[in-house]
């Protein structure tokens, strides 16, 4: 199955050559601890024994659907870095374990967050349409499980699993374009890896701005200032396309002055 997705990801990609299309026993213990990660959040839903039970387990396991799409996403990621580059050298192994042991954190983090959402957007729209709710249920979500006071700490330690995921893959990126030469890496492949780690770069940078606004809210009497931290998340969109657009013009340009250049 492995072999049939690197192929599909080969055909697709049209800047990269693969360089590892063998799978090594790094990448066999990676995915195993992703699906060891995808296991916890399984084992976390119980069985249910009554209908209201059995309602709570639906939406619980929206939560899971979601964080489980998530986990699969960061495994393809990491699928597609050691597709294209066949890196196994100290340094990727040191970054790839400490990538790991950030999965496993991030797990129970990711389902709360997903889940708390879900809860609160359910919430928002049976009061917007008028429809019927639990207001107890309403009451407890918002001042026991995600209290103002208790917001700012939720959202530290959600950013900063992001944080670390994301700087783990611009830093495999990174250490890629050190070896570059080793690689045979053309100018293509050499722009898009830049871009791609930049990318990283940028995602890190606004999960770092959302651990200094949850702690910053700490010292502020504004509460709802922590709700800020989760909303900044909305810039990464923007930032990576216009850091795109620009990217492809700086090129662009460089490329025109090179052929200016040579002729």
């Amino acid at each position: 199955m492995k072999a049939n997705l690197k192929k599909y990801s080969q055909a697709n990609d049209a800047v990269f050559t693969a360089r590892g299309t063998d799978s090594s026993r790094l990448e066999q213990l990676s995915d195993g601890v992703i699906a060891l990660a995808i296991t916890l959040l399984l084992v976390s839903l119980e069985t249910p024994k009554t209908g209201d039970e059995l309602l709570f387990f639906a939406s619980d396991f929206l939560a899971f659907a979601l964080s489980t799409i998530v986990l699969i996403t960061i495994w393809y990621m990491h699928h597609l870095f050691f597709l294209r580059f066949g890196l196994r050298d100290k340094m990727i192994m040191l970054i790839n374990s400490g990538l790991l042991v950030v999965v496993l954190f991030f797990v129970y983090p990711l389902k709360f967050i997903i889940s708390f959402l879900l809860q609160y957007l359910k919430f928002i729209f049976l009061m917007l349409f008028d429809f019927a709710y639990d207001r107890q249920a309403f009451v407890q979500l918002v001042t026991e499980v995600s209290s103002w006071e208790k917001l700012p700490f939720i959202m530290m330690i959600y950013s900063a699993g992001y944080v670390a995921l994301m700087l783990s893959f611009a830093l495999f990126y990174r250490h890629a374009l050190k070896k570059r030469e080793e690689l045979l890496l053309n100018q293509a492949e050499v722009e898009k890896a830049e871009q791609t780690m930049m990318v990283y770069f940028i995602q890190c940078s606004v999960a770092g701005l959302s651990i200094s606004i949850a702690f910053g809210s700490l010292f502020t009497p504004i509460p709802w200032l922590s709700l800020l931290a989760g909303m900044i998340y909305f810039l990464i969109g923007p930032l990576v396309y216009f850091f795109g657009k620009r990217y492809a013009k700086k090129k662009s340009k460089q490329n025109e002055q090179l052929e200016k250049s040579i002729s």
